[in-house]
């Protein structure tokens, strides 16, 4: 991991193909942040800034909108999060926006699906 100034943490094992972070990984920051200051748990108000920091990106995908806005709904009646909680957050995010940039259709994903079975036998 790697400090920058403001005190951005950014994990570059995790940066894909040189792009930079994933919405995902902004929000995976948080409970490093939250060690550094000597706890476990993650503020809802840190999470929500987290969340509001990603939301432009979350605009690619409709399904990934509505999960950062659920969760930013959340926080209105939360104190904090834990690490695994993020964690899965983060990693159902990044899924939904690389679900997105494929283009497929439910019906593509179906029919690849069928045809497998198909082959199989």
């Amino acid at each position: 991991m790697e400090q920058t100034s403001g005190d951005q943490v950014i994990d570059r094992e995790t940066e894909t193909d040189g792009q930079g972070p994933t919405p995902g990984d902004v929000l995976r920051s948080l409970p490093s942040e939250a060690q550094q200051r000597g706890t476990r748990f993650v503020s809802a108000q840190a999470m929500q800034a987290k969340l509001f920091s990603v939301y432009d990106a979350a605009t690619a995908a409709e399904d990934a909108l509505a999960l950062v806005q659920q969760q930013l709904t959340l926080t209105l009646d939360r104190s904090y999060y834990e690490a695994d909680e993020i964690e899965s957050m983060a990693a159902q995010l990044d899924y939904l926006l690389a679900l997105d940039t494929l283009d497929l259709s439910d019906e593509d994903l179906v029919s690849g699906q069928d045809e497998d079975l198909v082959s199989e036998e």
